[in-house]
């Protein structure tokens, strides 16, 4: 709708994990490179964790584009699956065998076993990423992903014998404490990384690159603008996005040629990302909404 207005070749907020406007902070970037140490160091696995929207999804789906040019690993991500231990087992298994079905958690196991003492071409080795793994609420769950770590794949020329699976666990902070009552796992993901919200300055320069992407004029918002969108995302790049694409579309809609502060209040407002405190503040004299 405002592409044109803005003189854009795409939408630079979709909230969507496409590896083309990745904007990496420097917690990010340690993040991501973390996670390769593993997947290449075949070690068992990892958690990542981080209040909603910060960018876990992101991350993994560069690790993704980082993984599918390694000729003897292969990464299967997936959101934790309703159906508890017999679902998340299924899905494993059919990483491992496509075309074959498992009626139970044990055939699974024994499928797997099969596959790891077999002589089969690569894939070697399989990198298991769960997001939303704060949602996994059986114990069953956690068990099987043990289960997994202690298993090892034998027969690659470089990796004589190594585990079979990498597991990263990602979600939401409250993930930490789920896998901290399960002590044997936790020491199997002894890799920890935690993403936190950017600061002003990162925003500025999250929404910025963003546009740069996309095709924009880098300044369309100005200072005092990306100033507001820091202080009413709080640093969460999804709610960013949010903002900002209801911004660029109220710009279009007046005819406008800059993103202002009371353009950036008034999105924050229709996507609930103005606290009433902030709202407060924007109807004070002075600074109308």
């Amino acid at each position: 709708m405002y592409l044109e207005h803005w003189n854009l070749r795409e939408k630079p907020f979709d909230n969507v994990a496409d590896p083309r406007f990745a904007y990496l902070s420097d917690q990010h970037r340690e993040g991501l490179a973390r996670l390769v140490y593993l997947v290449e160091g075949r070690k068992l696995g990892g958690i990542l964790v981080g209040p909603y929207g910060v960018g876990k999804s992101m991350v993994l789906q560069l690790l993704a584009t980082h993984i599918a040019n390694m000729t003897d690993t292969r990464m299967a991500r997936w959101d934790v699956p309703p159906g508890g231990v017999d679902a998340l087992a299924r899905l494993v298994g059919r990483v491992i065998w496509p075309d074959r079905s498992f009626p139970d958690v044990a055939a699974v196991l024994e499928g797997i076993r099969e596959w790891a003492t077999s002589n089969r071409p690569p894939p070697s080795h399989f990198v298991l990423a769960l997001d939303e793994a704060q949602l996994i609420r059986d114990p069953g769950s956690l068990d099987f992903l043990h289960l997994l770590t202690n298993i090892r794949r034998v027969g690659s020329p470089n990796h004589p014998e190594s585990p079979a699976f990498t597991i990263i666990l990602a979600g939401h902070t409250e993930l930490r404490s789920l896998v901290d009552r399960e002590p044997a796992l936790r020491q199997r993901l002894a890799l920890f990384w935690e993403l936190e919200p950017l600061n002003e300055h990162q925003v500025m320069e999250y929404v910025e690159h963003r546009m740069r992407a996309a095709g924009g004029d880098i300044w369309v918002f100005e200072e005092d603008a990306l100033r507001e969108i820091a202080a009413t995302s709080e640093g969460i790049p999804r709610t960013i996005n949010n903002i900002c694409d209801i911004a660029l579309m109220i710009g279009f809609a007046n005819r406008v040629h800059k993103i202002t502060r009371p353009i950036i209040l008034q999105a924050a407002e229709e996507v609930g990302a103005l606290s009433p405190e902030r709202k407060s503040k924007a109807l004070a004299p002075g600074n109308p909404l």
